[in-house]
């Protein structure tokens, strides 16, 4: 007895190809199609939402900023050597929140934490015709009764037609602890009078970064 031999019509091999080949051409376009639409959706939804989620996010960030940041003005214009004393008053957006505590020539850390420190001082010809000696303004902030100063602001000076707001700013991060008395001491290289300090643009900025509870602090 001969074995039994299968045999397929090839016309229906034939007419079975195309089908599914047609039928993985349309899911894969399908998909294509639905990841483009979704897509372009969450697009539409990002532009839509991003203003005020920013709004959101830079709202956050002045509350968080409140309370911890000082920013004083130079009270007195001349340039006299010594301790300079600190206004919050006469200028716009000088202020001193509650982490802090202004005494005149000193401004007191109530919080110990790591603080980001800055200072400008910029300068003014009180006579053009007369400012035209060079000479060097430095400025020192350090914490009271200490020697080495947090950060130091040097303004050098040249002829009034060369530069005329002789400017200069400074900024450092450094850990302060409760009770710390932050103070600005001004030396020049000669006694000067046809300068003086541009009040609007002499400042100096505390602001209070992060908590140190995991940190130990020894007090010298």
């Amino acid at each position: 007895m001969s074995p039994t031999v299968r045999s397929e019509d090839p016309e229906n091999l034939r007419s079975s190809h195309p089908s599914c080949r047609f039928l993985d051409y349309f899911l894969v376009i399908s998909l294509v199609l639905l990841t483009m639409a979704m897509g372009s959706l969450l697009t539409l939804y990002v532009a839509w939402e991003r203003p005020q989620f920013e709004s959101n996010i830079k709202e956050q960030i002045q509350n968080d900023q409140k309370g911890r940041s000082a920013q004083l003005v130079v009270d007195n214009e001349m340039l006299t050597n010594g301790t300079l004393e600190w206004s919050e008053t006469g200028v716009t957006n000088h202020f001193v929140d509650q982490y802090f505590k202004h005494d005149k020539k000193e401004l007191v850390i109530k919080r110990s934490g790591f603080y980001f420190i800055s200072s400008q001082i910029t300068l003014s010809c009180v006579d053009t015709s007369h400012c035209q000696e060079k000479g060097l303004v430095s400025l020192s902030i350090l914490k009271k009764y200490e020697e080495h100063p947090i950060l130091t602001v040097n303004v050098h000076i040249e002829a009034v037609t060369v530069k005329p707001k002789p400017s200069s700013i400074s900024g450092s991060i450094r850990y302060l602890a409760s009770g710390d008395r932050i103070e600005a001491k001004l030396q020049t290289s000669h006694e000067i009078a046809d300068w003086h300090f541009d009040k609007a643009h002499t400042v100096l900025g505390l602001i209070w970064i992060s908590d140190t509870s995991s940190i130990e602090y020894h007090s010298q």
